[in-house]
């Protein structure tokens, strides 16, 4: 099975928009991760305005798993990266099949949601049934 530990989120904001203000500027983000069938869940406090960029390390392929989104848009980028023994280095790689049906993969993608005084928002659809869970 496929997992994914949270390693770490990088926030990038627009400089004119910086300010926090009590004006619902400001939002819950949670994310999640997946271990050994269970999911984590991590909560942020993070600007409305900001740009999120989230990395989940894969211990046993000694990957990372990069989601990128901005949480007034709905644009969602999504990058996998494995590391290259000969050049030691981290390189970009096309995103399996295998880690796209993943459980923990999806758990993930579906973990991801924002609330505050004027925002509730989940980044991808509610759960849905996949083809490597058992009924």
């Amino acid at each position: 099975m496929v997992e994914f530990r949270l390693k770490s989120i990088y926030l990038k904001k627009n400089p004119q928009r910086v300010r926090e203000h009590t004006d619902g500027n400001l939002v819950i983000l949670r994310v999640g991760d997946q271990e050994v069938g269970t999911t984590n869940y991590h909560h942020f406090r993070v600007p409305v305005h900001a740009t999120v960029d989230i990395r989940y390390l894969e211990p046993n392929l000694n990957s990372i798993l990069r989601i990128i989104f901005q949480l007034e848009k709905s644009d969602l980028s999504i990058q996998y990266f494995t590391w290259n023994e000969d050049e030691k280095h981290y390189i970009d790689t096309p995103l399996h099949e295998e880690i796209i049906q993943s459980q923990s993969f999806q758990h993930i993608l579906q973990s991801v949601s924002f609330t505050g005084e004027n925002n509730f928002s989940y980044v991808t659809n509610s759960l849905q049934r996949l083809t490597d869970q058992h009924y």
